[in-house]
């Protein structure tokens, strides 16, 4: 992970200090621990990697990528406790108290609107989600990156897992896919 970060700090330093100077430096283990412990999971080694050398950003005005902004641990959790109160509370049921359900391609669960197992990583501030699927379809993977919408049912499997999906986002970069302009979303993604 730490080579990942190294080629997407490179960038950013040439090319959006700005967001780069919006990352937060690496969590401590304890600081992963007590989040593992709050969500009862244990992080991907990838994922606690991650965390130990950014542990997302410090406010919503510069995303990292286009509409998302990457979650700190805390954020994390407070990502994951509003949707976790939702589903108790039992916003995703039907009138007559069944869940909803979702689709998708045949590799994520899809009995539950949402999962208490798909823990979001990043954030489009307005209700939709990028997750670590830890609970994946038997044909699935764990640790799978998901994309959850609140408005949609249809979940998406983005990534085999947060190295990947770092690693595609450095090579985008790296090859010239985004670029940075001071506006919304800050990096646009450049359609080739």
């Amino acid at each position: 992970m730490k080579t990942i970060w190294n080629r997407i700090d490179s960038w950013l330093a040439a090319n959006g200090q700005e967001i780069l100077n919006n990352l937060q430096p690496g969590a401590t283990d304890e600081a992963i621990k007590t989040a593992e412990k709050f969500l009862q999971i244990q992080f991907p080694d990838d994922v606690k990697s991650s965390f130990r050398i950014h542990n997302g950003q410090f406010e919503k005005r510069y995303s990292l990528m286009p509409g998302w902004q990457f979650l700190s641990l805390e954020k994390v959790i407070g990502e994951w406790e509003t949707w976790k109160e939702l589903l108790e509370a039992g916003d995703f049921n039907d009138e007559d108290g069944n869940d909803c359900g979702c689709a998708s391609d045949g590799l994520i669960r899809t009995e539950l609107w949402w999962n208490p197992k798909w823990i979001p990583i990043a954030s489009d501030l307005g209700g939709d989600s990028i997750c670590l699927d830890l609970e994946p379809a038997l044909t699935g993977q764990v640790g799978q990156i998901i994309v959850m919408c609140h408005d949609d049912g249809y979940r998406d499997v983005i990534a085999d897992s947060l190295r990947q999906w770092l690693e595609q986002f450095a090579t985008d970069l790296e090859t010239g896919k985004y670029k940075f302009e001071k506006t919304k979303f800050n990096l646009r993604k450049i359609q080739i």
